[in-house]
Formats: structure tokens, sequence, C-alpha cells
């Protein structure tokens, strides 16, 4: 999957915060779709999907795999675009998960937000020593969803495009590139 790269973006997106006057602004992140733009060779997500679990939250469901072991031969980041009216009409967000080797990527990032996804999915714990190489197998979601307790409240609503890449670190070959999307909003709770 890029369930990695699923995961990474995940980590950068929510926040429940309040302002002044006890009134709470509470974000919410919906997930919208997944696709797959290339990379068959690395990953098989053709069996995720989102649906509605209930009138508030959609879920992600499903199995995909991981087809060849990765480690620091390859490089992995995640960049974000956002279409403002929903629409479509993407532009890119100046923030990113910059590209690491695929084994820091998870060192840095997953490693630190794992907890948000492991009581969802098999993806394995990655330990303070790091995990390297990450294993190929079977990976299953089963109603996932985004904490949107984790996303500062300064990130604007919209539909949000989160794209994965894997790149050769040798060449800069893109090699695999997914991207989800999720549609962020805000309510006041009072």
């Amino acid at each position: 999957m890029t369930s990695i790269g699923a995961l990474g973006l995940f980590v950068t997106i929510l926040f429940i915060t309040s302002n002044p006057g006890d009134t709470l602004i509470q974000v919410i992140l919906d997930f919208d779709r997944w696709e797959t733009n290339n990379g068959s060779e690395f990953f098989n997500m053709e069996k995720f999907r989102v649906r509605k679990f209930n009138r508030t939250i959609s879920v992600m469901n499903g199995t995909g795999f991981l087809l060849q072991d990765l480690d620091n031969r390859y490089e992995y980041g995640v960049h974000f675009a956002r279409s403002a009216l929903g629409n479509n009409q993407f532009n890119a967000y100046p923030m990113k998960l910059a590209s690491r080797p695929f084994c820091d990527f998870i060192q840095t990032y997953y490693r630190d937000y794992q907890h948000l996804f492991l009581k969802y999915t098999n993806l394995p714990f990655v330990p303070a020593e790091g995990l390297c190489p990450f294993p190929k197998g079977e990976y299953w979601a089963k109603d996932a969803f985004i904490d949107s307790s984790v996303i500062p409240i300064v990130v604007p609503e919209g539909l949000w495009r989160c794209t994965t890449d894997l790149t050769d670190s040798a060449t800069g070959e893109l090699l695999a590139r997914g991207s989800m999307y999720v549609r962020l909003t805000k309510e006041l709770v009072q």
C-alpha cells in the first residue's frame, strides 16, 4: 500500500484546539478515496475501499500487498495539494513530509505516529532502533480512520490530495505514486 504513505500523511493533518472564550473548533477529516497512479511492481492497493461508517465518519477497509521489501535503496516522501472549493482544482501546498531514504522515513515519521494506526491495521510495530527493511507482505486496514485531534487548527478547509512518492535513491526515478483524498471541515463546538 502506500499504506505507509497513507500513514505518513495522516500524521500531518488534524487538531482540536480552543479559542479564547471557551469555544472549541473541531477539525473533521473524512476519507474520500485512494488512487494508485503507478508502481504495480511495488504495491497492490486494488482491494482498499472507503466507506461511510456512520453519519459523521468515513473509514478505510481492505487488504493491500507490499510486493517487495523496502529499504534505503528507495526514498519516500509525501506532498500535499488543496482544492479550496472541493472541485478537484488543486494548488500545491507548502506542507510536506520531505523525501528521505525509506527506512529513515519510517523511523522519523511513521514511528512517532504509529499508535494512531496499529489498532486498525496489521502494519508492523517499529521499535526505537528502527525496522529495515520494511517487510513485504499482506497488510490490512479495518475501519481505519484519522483521529482528527492531531491536525493543527491552522490547516485550512477543503479537499486535500496527499500524494506519496517512492523513488530510486540512486537515480531519482519515480517508481510508485499513490494519492489519498480527504475532506477537511471545521465545526464550532460550544
